[in-house]
């Protein structure tokens, strides 16, 4: 269902774009595919991201076209994009999407995603608003002074634009992730901004510089203007290669932009969100044992364990806790929720003499946190009706002592876990209604 109404979505978005003359049909085509995978299998947060970048680009692009006329000559194609165009602003940000359904638990893929955007939405950002600089910008390799719309030219207007389209992305990607990142809020939404608002600014800035040493340029003897486009001039004239490499055209080095913000993104949140601190307890993480004889890990979880049945928690047992443990916590969520990442289940301050949970532990021990619900205690998996989701219930086993403040939510004791976690082990479940 939920791939269904990420099609209508995107079909609906597509052709509105093609008849608003931002989209070609071969553009449509490929936005309407691209559209179908993040909207259908990401869900909402993705959705917001890929839309903030087509929406705030394609408003550029129209109300800032005017402005354009007179460097429009040096652009390979013009502001209605095609299937290539869309293919290499959008088709690192659609792998992702899926790799995230094949790395649920991962972070790497929602900043890698959110990475590739910010970098292109920089880049288009930089290109729409650079131009209105009343100083010409100059050679990123040399700091030579060159023409408004030089491949490879930069200018502190532009990069003040690149640096903004970055930040959106950046504060977005931040936004829906109170649950779904290892280090959420409020220090995790920092982490997410920097590092996707840092890696988009980087891979425009890659973008420049490849148009500045290696992207095909070339050259129209009638007008003597060097020019993206080929084979022909905006006047009509054949144009012949100047400089670069002849088949890296303007759309390989926009991908080369996108891969570049994925990578760093990605790169850099994992670095600040997991930091090797040995003396914290976790490098490395000891795996512990966890079982439960609800339903064996992997497999669907009976129904009297979810909101058709007697909503229920199911038991949970665990063993081989690591020396050093003071606290065992359990968090249970849905990565696969259209809303992001949703908490059903948040235990903790439980004692580490103890070597299980019974079926219907949602009143104690230990100390119940709040779920996504906004209740205290256990509610079970209720997804919307003909979708599987998965529940992962994760068992931690901590340094701390069992005293942490009552009310937690996942992202306050996640925050509270952060640098004291010295085991850990997921069960873990499916379900349809």
């Amino acid at each position: 269902m939920q791939i269904l109404t990420g099609f209508l979505l995107a079909a609906v978005v597509s052709i509105a774009a093609y008849f608003s003359r931002s989209l070609s049909v071969s553009g449509a085509l490929a936005a309407i595919a691209l559209g179908t995978v993040v909207f259908g299998l990401g869900g909402l947060p993705w959705a917001v991201l890929l839309l903030a970048f087509f929406i705030s680009s394609s408003l550029l692009s129209r109300l800032l076209k005017h402005r354009k006329t007179t460097v429009e000559e040096k652009f390979s194609k013009g502001s209605r994009r095609d299937i290539w165009q869309v293919s290499a602003n959008g088709l690192v940000a659609g792998l992702a999407v899926l790799c995230h359904q094949v790395y649920p638990q991962s972070a790497w893929p929602w900043l890698a995603f959110s990475g590739a955007l910010a970098a292109v939405n920089a880049d288009t950002w930089a290109t729409e608003i650079g131009v209105l600089g009343k100083r010409s910008p100059r050679l990123i390799t040399t700091g030579r002074m060159v023409e408004r719309g030089t491949s490879g030219a930069v200018s502190l207007v532009g990069t003040l634009a690149a640096a903004a389209g970055a930040g959106l992305i950046g504060v977005l990607a931040a936004l829906p992730w109170q649950d779904g990142l290892p280090l959420p809020f409020p220090s995790g939404s920092i982490v997410v901004i920097l590092a996707v608002t840092a890696a988009g600014l980087a891979g425009s800035l890659v973008d420049s510089l490849l148009g500045a040493t290696a992207q095909a340029i070339f050259f129209c003897p009638v007008c003597s203007k060097e020019t993206e486009r080929h084979p022909y001039h905006t006047c009509g004239s054949s144009t012949v290669i100047h400089r670069g490499q002849s088949w890296l055209n303007n759309d390989a080095v926009n991908a080369a932009c996108s891969i570049s913000g994925a990578l760093l993104a990605a790169a850099a949140g994992l670095a600040l969100i997991h930091p090797a601190d040995p003396s914290k307890g976790e490098m490395p993480m000891i795996e512990i044992s966890v079982t439960s004889s609800a339903f064996r890990n992997g497999e669907v979880i009976p129904p009297e364990f979810s909101c058709d049945g007697e909503n229920r928690s199911p038991d949970l047992n665990w063993s081989d806790l690591p020396q050093g443990t003071k606290s065992l916590a359990l968090i249970a969520d849905d990565p696969d929720a259209p809303i992001g990442t949703f908490t059903h289940w948040v235990v903790y301050n439980l004692d580490p003499g103890l070597t299980s949970l019974p079926s219907g532990s949602a009143t104690g021990p230990g100390t119940q946190g709040r779920n996504s619900y906004g209740r205290l205690g256990y509610d079970g998996p209720c997804p919307p009706r003909g979708q599987t989701h998965r529940y992962y219930f994760k068992v931690y086993a901590l340094d701390l002592p069992p005293d942490l403040p009552a009310g937690l939510d996942s992202a306050g004791l996640q925050r509270a876990m952060q640098g004291h976690i010295l085991g850990h082990r997921q069960w873990m479940g499916t379900f349809k209604r």
